[in-house]
């Protein structure tokens, strides 16, 4: 690389000074030296092997047409930063199905008192806080109209939908959707963490029927 340098140099300068009179080429003795002096040290130079050699010689767009003959991997697209973010189904009216940012323990607290609810009303005092209980005892006498209705073979639900969480400092709120066949039925259960989360109380939405939808369609409305 240092031959090519001093070549270049030396032809640099032959240029300028040619093209400053392009009739007739005048050397002084001071740049008649200097271009000795360059070619000198360029004839005595020893120069070791390129290193990579053909990596001098490869085409910039040969690599892009690598490039292009990969295909994108699920894996790729996850190290990805400025993906959208996930959308989740939600009941139209009611809450979004998005669950993601709900704790474990919030969860498995909420399957098992839905579990539970499934079955009927009369189980459920060990998930209420103790100080709110009360408030499990209204629920229980609001809440027979719609066990005498739905309730067949020991089962008041066969289903429920746990929707996205609304949560402060001291208190959460959830959505619940619990099924009953066409029948369904809309629970906001508010909870308080005290060794585990305990239900505070539970309110009513709404009691409603399907008509004719597809079970796509009851996680979409």
């Amino acid at each position: 690389m240092k031959k090519i340098g001093l070549v270049l140099a030396a032809t640099v300068l032959f240029c300028l000074i040619s093209c400053s009179n392009p009739q007739q080429v005048i050397l002084t003795p001071q740049e008649d030296t200097l271009r000795s002096e360059l070619m000198s040290k360029a004839d005595k130079t020893v120069w070791s092997n390129e290193i990579e050699p053909e990596r001098l010689s490869t085409k910039l767009n040969d690599k892009a047409e690598a490039l292009e003959k990969e295909y994108i991997t699920p894996q790729m697209l996850s190290s990805i930063k400025e993906l959208q973010p996930a959308v989740y189904p939600e009941i139209k009216g009611f809450a979004s199905l998005d669950c993601s940012a709900m704790n474990t323990s919030l969860i498995s607290a909420l399957n098992s008192f839905c579990q539970e609810l499934c079955k009927g009303t009369d189980n459920l005092q060990s998930y209420f806080y103790s100080n709110y209980f009360f408030n499990y005892v209204f629920f229980k006498t609001d809440f027979e109209p719609i066990v005498e209705q739905l309730k067949k073979d020991d089962i008041l639900f066969d289903r429920y939908l746990i929707c996205k969480a609304f949560e402060t400092q001291d208190l959460t709120q959830v959505p619940v959707r619990f099924y009953n066949n066409k029948d369904y039925v809309d629970l906001s259960v508010y909870l308080t963490y005290h060794n585990g989360y305990k239900v505070t109380q539970i309110e009513v939405i709404r009691w409603g029927k399907l008509y004719g939808e597809s079970e796509k369609e009851k996680s979409e409305q």
